[in-house]
């Protein structure tokens, strides 16, 4: 419904009204979705920033007997940096470094969350959509 364009001596205003809480809703709606959808690409940027990033300034590890999880979850968050990763982008970060968790390890990404608490003064809390946390080093914490 075009409002610019009403006679208003013809006008049925409760009619009206309900077209226009009508298509508001429509376009509530459609607001909702196109922010998820930019949501996802600004995180699949990061993620392609974060992956493809040449000045990173520390190697993964190829197991975690090169270093324990905690230097490999420290060495994620440093590379990553500023970046705000979350517990499961960090395992999925060794894992595409091909880093494989020991046998010992029932459950790899209760490891990680156990190891960024153990890392607690050393990263940032960084709020997400859907009220989700995010962590990335603190400033200081950066290898110069």
């Amino acid at each position: 419904m075009d409002v610019t364009k009403v006679d208003l001596s013809k006008l049925n205003f409760g009619e009206t009204v309900t077209a226009l809480q009508k298509e508001k809703a429509r376009l509530l709606e459609e607001k909702d979705r196109i922010e998820r959808q930019i949501e996802v690409i600004n995180q699949t940027i990061e993620g392609f920033i974060f992956l493809g990033n040449p000045e990173s300034k520390m190697p993964l590890p190829r197991s975690l007997n090169e270093m324990g999880l905690q230097d490999a979850v420290r060495a994620v968050f440093r590379r990553a940096y500023p970046i705000p990763l979350r517990a499961v982008e960090v395992r999925d970060t060794l894992r595409s470094a091909g880093v494989q968790p020991p046998s010992t390890y029932k459950n790899w990404l209760i490891s990680i969350h156990k190891t960024i608490e153990r890392l607690a003064d050393e990263l940032e809390e960084v709020a997400q959509p859907g009220e989700k946390i995010a962590y990335r080093c603190k400033i200081e914490q950066q290898p110069k």
